[in-house]
């Protein structure tokens, strides 16, 4: 969301209407651009892939939610989304998150 939102920012964009309602201008795509690399490079650094993180920065670096109240209720949904995950797996039985590998049994 941030790199999302720090695109928007950095191409001027931050008060156009959603490129879905207007046009697809070249400071979109540099925003949509910048806001894929940051969070790529990001998730390569933390050694973390996220595929969907990828949707969420272009949700916001498209300018579909801009708002500081619409990205609120967008980082609570990721929340609640993690905090469902680890109440489910924990019901099953399943250690999660498991922020390290854990060895190979041998």
């Amino acid at each position: 969301m941030l790199a999302g939102y720090l695109a928007l920012v950095v191409f001027g964009l931050t008060s156009d209407p959603p490129a879905l309602a207007s046009s697809v201008t070249g400071g979109r795509v540099g925003a949509a651009a910048l806001s894929l690399g940051l969070t790529s490079g990001a998730m390569v650094w933390a050694c973390v892939p996220h595929p969907p993180a990828g949707a969420t920065t272009l949700i916001v670096s498209l300018g579909i939610l801009r708002e500081p109240e619409q990205l609120a209720v967008l980082m609570l949904a990721v929340v609640l989304l993690v905090v469902q995950g680890i109440v489910i797996n924990r019901l099953a039985g399943i250690e999660y998150p498991v922020w390290a590998p854990r060895p190979a049994p041998s």
